[in-house]
């Protein structure tokens, strides 16, 4: 018998048995056969196409050669199963994150993807065309590919995106250090100090201001809200370089030339919108002076209240100059309005609001009368018994100003 009858006879006896398996098996089975083969062409094609793609060392073009072999293995797995067969493990992401490690950026990833996914179809379709296997179960194949495709590319996605937000991070701790020095040290530290004021781009001179921001009702549930976007949407506003921490906010803000006092307005209308209060500095114009008006930004943000929430510290003079002693003031409340403090609420309420009127008024019984729709009567009897019960006269300047120092601080106990 001549020996091509033979290898016939072989042939059909082979085809009539893989008629019997399913063709996918049968699919299967014939690329696993060629997978080094269908590895290198693989391998070619990216390195061809993607300049970037293979690292220069030995040691990483073998180990590329071996992340396709497994994802041919993966992508065989789910014409298999056709499914995730739940391959994305550890290992493959680290895969991912090493590849990125080496510079292989996310666009030449999901490019190779796409021509790995591509030059697989083509081996198969050329196995199809020698009948070598059924074209029905290449025709089958071809979601579970396209679908492999799709799955790795949001895979990479995630792994990417995951490096981003490390990274992201990384530079925001970098930065926060940089900003520390800045706001924390004096510029007489030397370089430590105007290489962070490089590093972040400050400017060395210009219009400065000094934030300090506190949320009103600090929660772990909430993020802080962005005040520096808020901020640096408002056209008098040139740069800025902020601080964040679990409930607080630390920045230096540039304003543009002659709009050094537009930031308390900027900082009202925020207040007004979110719930934060805001202590700023004295505007300054030498970024050496950071330190110090980090210091003053503090002290106003300090001095803030419910009914008062912005300071700034060379305009809220009283209010910084208590929040700066805290005992102190609390000294002089007890010192100037205790024996009225300890009237029952009914009877201190009326008599503390007159004489605060009073003085807010110029020491007119008639606009006090007026502004709290009582008689002058009224109001002269409440001001004779604030004099009677803290033993001083209300004719006394000296004295005057400090029950106006003590209104003020009992205020800010009772709003804090």
């Amino acid at each position: 018998m001549p020996r091509h009858n033979n290898r016939d006879n072989v042939r059909r006896l082979t085809m009539r048995i893989m008629s019997r398996q399913r063709p996918s098996a049968v699919l299967i089975d014939r690329v696993r056969q060629r997978s080094d083969e269908i590895v290198m062409k693989v391998l070619t094609r990216l390195r061809a196409d993607i300049t970037d793609y293979l690292p220069s060392s030995g040691d990483s073009v073998e180990s590329v050669r071996t992340n396709i072999a497994d994802y041919l293995a993966e992508l065989l797995d789910w014409i298999d199963l056709g499914a995730d067969p739940a391959h994305w493990n550890l290992e493959t992401a680290n895969r991912v994150r090493q590849r990125a490690g080496e510079g292989l950026t996310l666009s030449n990833l999901l490019h190779a993807y796409r021509l790995g996914a591509a030059a697989i179809w083509d081996e198969l379709a050329r196995l199809a065309d020698t009948d070598e296997i059924d074209k029905d179960a290449l025709i089958a194949a071809t979601p579970s590919i396209f679908a492999w495709m799709n799955t790795n590319s949001l895979r990479a996605h995630a792994v990417f995106r995951e490096i981003d937000l490390r990274d992201a991070r990384r530079n925001e701790q970098i930065r926060a250090a940089l900003l520390d020095t800045v706001l924390f040290n004096e510029s007489s530290i030397g370089a430590p100090f105007w290489d962070a004021v490089a590093a972040l781009g400050l400017p060395r001179t210009g219009q400065f201001t000094i934030l300090a921001a506190t949320r009103v009702e600090p929660s772990v549930d909430h993020s802080p809200p962005d005040i520096e976007t808020l901020i640096s949407a408002h056209p008098a506003v040139q740069d800025t370089w902020f601080r964040l921490t679990s409930h607080a906010q630390l920045g230096v803000v540039s304003l543009r030339r002659n709009r050094a006092d537009a930031l308390d307005g900027i900082a009202n209308d925020i207040c007004a919108d979110i719930p934060v209060t805001i202590g700023l500095s004295s505007p300054f114009t030498d970024i050496a002076n950071c330190s110090k008006a980090r210091a003053q930004a503090q002290v106003a943000a300090s001095a803030c209240s419910a009914g008062r929430l912005t300071i700034r510290y060379d305009r809220d003079v009283m209010s910084v100059l208590l929040a700066s002693s805290p005992d102190a003031a609390a000294s002089v409340v007890t010192a100037t309005l205790g024996p009225v403090l300890e009237l029952p609420i009914e009877r201190r309420a009326p008599i503390l609001t007159t004489v605060d009127t009073w003085l807010q008024r110029g020491q007119s019984v008639s606009a006090t009368a007026e502004e709290l729709h009582c008689h002058r009567n009224t109001i002269n009897y409440r001001l004779r018994r604030f004099a009677e019960l803290t033993g001083r006269p209300l004719t006394d300047n000296f004295w005057l100003a400090q029950v106006a120092l003590a209104l003020e601080a009992a205020r800010d106990l009772h709003n804090t």
